[in-house]
C-alpha cells in the first residue's frame, strides 16, 4: 500500500536514491550521491508538478509532469515547484566544468544515460500539454508502485484540462508500463551514438 503526496523539498535525498536505483547499478562514492542529489533536485524543481509514493514512511517513488509555457500558458500558471535557478545554474557550471568528480564507474554510466537523454531533441514530436518527464523506483517494483503514481498524475492531469500526455523513454527502460496502461507509440528512432537501441515515444489520450 502506497501513501501518495506531493513533493516537498525534503524528499530531495530520498528521490534522488530513486533516480541512481532506476538508472544505474554501480556502486557510489558520496561525491558520486552529492551530484545525484543536485541533479534530481534540478530535474524535480524544472517541472510543473510531482508527487511521491511513500512505503513505510519511506519515499520510494516519484513522477514528474511539465507543463511548457509553448504549450499552454495557463498551464504554465500552475506549477506547483517554484524552480530554483540558482541551484539549476550551480549543478549546469559544476558539471559541465568537471566540479562533481564523479568516480569512473558511475561517471561512464551516466554518460550513456546522458547521451540517451539527449536523442529527446527538436526532432521528438512532443507538441503536448503535459511531458511525463520521469518515473522511479526500483525497491518496489511490480508491486503496484508505478500503477499507483500514474494515476495520480493522470488525475492531476484531467483535473488541469491536459489532453494529451506524452513520454520520451528507451528500449532498455520499462516502456511496456507504458503500453500495458494505453500508451500509443508515436515515434522511435535507432540511437544515434552507435549504441544498439532506440528512443521511444509514447502518447496518452485523456
Amino acid at each position: 500500500m502506497f501513501v501518495i503526496r506531493k513533493y516537498e523539498e525534503r524528499d530531495v535525498p530520498a528521490c534522488a536514491k530513486c533516480f541512481y536505483e532506476s538508472f544505474f547499478d554501480c556502486p557510489l562514492t558520496e561525491k558520486d550521491k552529492i551530484f545525484l542529489r543536485d541533479y534530481a533536485q534540478v530535474l524535480i524543481e524544472k517541472c510543473s508538478f510531482t508527487y511521491v509514493a511513500e512505503s513505510e514512511g519511506q519515499v520510494v517513488g516519484f513522477i514528474v509532469g511539465h507543463y511548457k509555457k509553448s504549450f499552454d500558458k495557463l498551464l504554465a500558471k500552475t506549477h506547483d515547484a517554484k524552480p530554483h535557478y540558482k541551484a539549476w545554474l550551480r549543478c549546469f557550471f559544476k558539471f559541465m566544468f568537471g566540479g562533481y568528480k564523479m568516480s569512473a564507474p558511475f561517471k561512464a554510466q551516466f554518460d550513456l544515460f546522458y547521451k540517451k537523454l539527449k536523442e529527446n531533441g527538436k526532432d521528438t514530436p512532443l507538441a503536448c500539454d503535459c511531458e511525463l518527464m520521469a518515473l522511479c523506483s526500483r525497491k518496489d517494483f511490480r508491486k503496484g508502485l508505478g500503477t499507483a503514481l500514474w494515476e495520480a498524475f493522470k488525475e492531476r492531469c484531467i483535473q488541469s484540462g491536459v489532453k494529451t500526455v506524452r513520454v520520451f523513454t528507451d528500449t532498455d527502460a520499462t516502456y511496456t508500463f507504458y503500453e500495458k496502461r494505453g500508451f500509443k507509440l508515436v515515434w522511435e528512432k535507432p540511437y544515434s551514438f552507435g549504441t544498439p537501441g532506440r528512443s521511444l515515444v509514447y502518447e496518452y489520450k485523456l
